[in-house]
């Protein structure tokens, strides 16, 4: 009697151009397509389908995660996978339209040009710098993903591009959108977050943290704080971050101790640094919540004669370039735009060249960075 060799062997070819991966998810939806495992089947595990194809589960995984986020599977918390629908007839690939979209969310009465936008800015040149090695250039919009309208326009755009760096998305219907449209999209710093779509992000709060200990270090006890406009999210996160911080370093947070700014400028800084100022003249120290407001805080201080860092210390937030020519030039918490840019625009071009890879999460970190805005004090 002679034996074959198993069905799964034959399709999985280890030295075949196509991945493993690949091949894996190609034998799965041939299960599906053939009616063997009908929509609503509970698929084998992870484990007997790695034996069955002589692979490993790692590959195993990360196909059924690739078809999951395509919506052919289900997962079931301690129940399994299952088969969600049939894959969709095969379809000719998208043209390349040459362009790949930036798009930031952002209410209209936040907006400013991007060229005046520091944070964003950097983020335009990095994604331009990437797309630009494949032979595309970067479009950048603003969006009120809450505003109907724009969002109308938004769906507009979505046939105009190869795929999406989203930044600070916080409407999970506009999301959707995107995944339904099945436009490449790679999420930049986000409030809202939908499964099975790229991120590239970094933890504010730890940032601020970082921030705060470094003061409490140097023996500041009397530490205020210069906040954005508390109706936006990134500034709600710097703000409850701060006040922990604060816990975490044996110090009550104090109401007078802390203004909020009527935008994110250094105008609106130097505002909120007098008033800051006026409710606790007794500070020696202050954290800014980006390196604009800083600029407006040492403005501020100048005029009423108070010196950084001799008389009170100054803490930003982005190091941008700012930062490193304020007088005195800025210690700042340094967040990586440049890096984070590149990474997100590389993440998407691979997603434009293999659609239904598995999502990926990367993070950056927030770093120090001390010049000569702080100086040490002894328990004041």
């Amino acid at each position: 009697m002679t034996t074959t060799e198993p069905e799964a062997n034959k399709v999985i070819q280890k030295n075949s151009r196509d991945s493993i991966q690949a091949q894996v998810e190609s034998f799965l939806s041939g299960r599906i397509e053939t009616g063997a495992w009908p929509v609503g089947t509970r698929i084998p595990s992870e484990r007997d389908l790695a034996v069955e194809l002589d692979v490993s589960r790692t590959t195993v995984r990360n196909a059924i995660l690739a078809m999951t986020s395509r919506g052919l599977f289900e997962r079931s918390v301690g129940q399994g996978t299952f088969v969600r629908r049939s894959p969709a007839p095969a379809t000719q690939p998208r043209a390349s339209t040459g362009t790949l979209g930036y798009v930031v969310c952002k209410e209209k009465s936040a907006r400013r040009p991007i060229a005046s936008e520091a944070f964003y800015f950097d983020v335009f040149l990095g994604l331009e710098e990437e797309s630009s090695r494949s032979g595309r250039h970067t479009l950048f919009s603003y969006v009120d993903d809450f505003d109907p309208v724009e969002l109308e326009t938004f769906r507009g755009l979505l046939g105009k591009v190869d795929g999406l760096i989203i930044e600070e998305a916080r409407n999970p219907a506009l999301l959707q959108t995107v995944r339904a449209s099945g436009v490449p999209v790679v999420l930049l710093a986000p409030t809202a977050v939908v499964e099975g779509l790229d991120l590239v992000t970094m933890d504010l709060g730890a940032g601020v943290r970082k921030a705060v200990h470094y003061l409490r270090q140097c023996g500041h006890e009397r530490i205020g704080m210069v906040n954005g406009p508390l109706a936006i999210e990134s500034a709600r996160v710097r703000f409850q971050s701060f006040t922990e911080a604060l816990a975490e370093t044996g110090l009550a947070y104090e109401e007078r101790r802390s203004a909020e700014a009527a935008e994110w400028s250094a105008e609106a800084g130097a505002e909120a640094m007098g008033r800051l100022l006026e409710s606790a003249p007794d500070l020696t120290a202050v954290f800014c919540a980006n390196d604009l407001l800083a600029v407006g805080a040492l403005s501020a201080l100048a005029e009423r004669s108070r010196r950084v860092p001799e008389d009170v210390s100054v803490v930003g937030f982005d190091d941008t370039e700012l930062a490193r020519h304020a007088a005195p030039p800025l210690t700042t918490m340094r967040i990586h735009s440049r890096d984070m840019a590149h990474s997100a625009a590389r993440r998407l071009l691979e997603r434009v060249e293999v659609p239904g890879m598995p999502a990926v999460r990367i993070e950056f970190p927030i770093d120090l960075v001390v010049r000569r805005s702080c100086r040490e004090v002894n328990g004041r």
